[in-house]
């Protein structure tokens, strides 16, 4: 599997009723069950940093679901990469730049960076827009699951 980083309003989306992942197993549930199963049985890491940290735990207030327990617990181990820095460094930015990655949103990047086989799990289209250039650049895969609207 590699390692996966985590966008704050990915897990903020996960954090609902689980009959959604029944109803809908390519949605953000679906991709959040598989990459937590893989952690927990040691064919991958979580990697985060301090900024990402800081936003689950501000959307994160109350776990409504199993699944929601287990990454947050998973945070918690040692299969959990833990980064020291939120930043990327001068000449990361710069490329992070030219591929249109949204300055409030290189926080994920940095978390990526200098990982092994890395994906970045997204609901934000604009960010799934930089995928090619991302995976050019950084060689990072990014992973953009549609929020569908209940409408």
């Amino acid at each position: 599997m590699g390692e996966s980083v985590f966008d704050a309003s990915f897990i903020g989306y996960a954090n609902g009723p689980l009959e959604e992942l029944a109803s809908n197993p390519s949605g953000v549930l679906g991709h959040l069950a598989r990459a937590v199963e893989e952690v927990a049985a040691g064919r991958g890491f979580i990697r985060c940093n301090p900024k990402l940290l800081t936003e689950y735990d501000r959307l994160v207030k109350e776990y409504r679901n199993d699944l929601i327990v287990e990454f947050i617990s998973l945070l918690d181990s040692g299969k959990t990469i833990r980064l020291t820095s939120s930043s990327l460094s001068r000449q990361e930015n710069a490329r992070a730049e030219r591929c249109n990655w949204p300055q409030h949103d290189r926080h994920l990047l940095a978390a990526a960076v200098g990982g092994s086989k890395v994906t970045i799990h997204v609901t934000e289209p604009r960010l799934g827009q930089c995928s090619p250039r991302i995976w050019r650049l950084f060689e990072i895969r990014v992973n953009f699951v549609p929020i569908e609207s209940k409408t």
